[in-house]
């Protein structure tokens, strides 16, 4: 019965997966527009943006496992961990230049000039992707919840 329990497990882990990254995928652009909006507006809500990061780096290994769609299927994490370093890489030169007494001012305009536009791009190639794993799992719902079932059942079977 252990067996058939594990076995049951990875199944419904290989049935999830689809509309778990489907998830992923059409949460995280959400998120990022809702912040930038906040932004907008003037309210500041801290590590968001590593939260994001996490994520997306989650969302990147589970799409990787996915077979069925195309190979756009990495455009958007990976510009969005070049935001992240290139925004990192920015902000260790803006501390510096604040230190040596300047305001860091260029560097704040540099991140918002480069920073932005990769990252709309991201959340473009998002909805993209989102939309590829839809087209490519169209039962990925229903898979997903007859798994769980299929699953639940065994294991109260096993106790």
């Amino acid at each position: 019965m252990k067996e058939k329990l594990k076995v049951t497990k990875q199944e419904m882990k290989n049935k999830v997966r689809p509309y778990q990254i489907y998830g992923y995928y059409f949460a995280i652009p959400v998120v990022i527009i809702a912040l930038f909006i906040l932004s907008i507006l003037g309210i500041n809500i801290r590590n968001t943006g590593t939260i994001i990061f996490a994520f997306t780096i989650i969302a990147h290994v589970g799409v990787s496992k996915l077979k069925l769609v195309s190979k756009r299927k990495y455009v958007a994490p990976i510009l969005m961990y070049v935001a992240e370093a290139i925004g990192f890489i920015l902000v260790v030169l803006m501390l510096s230049e604040i230190s040596n007494g300047g305001t860091g001012d260029i560097y704040l305009g540099l991140m918002g000039l480069t920073i932005y536009p990769i990252e709309i791009i991201a959340i473009i190639f998002f909805f993209i992707t989102a939309n590829d794993i839809k087209k490519s799992y169209p039962t990925m719902k229903e898979e997903s919840k007859n798994a769980r079932v299929a699953y639940l059942t065994i294991k109260k079977m096993d106790k």
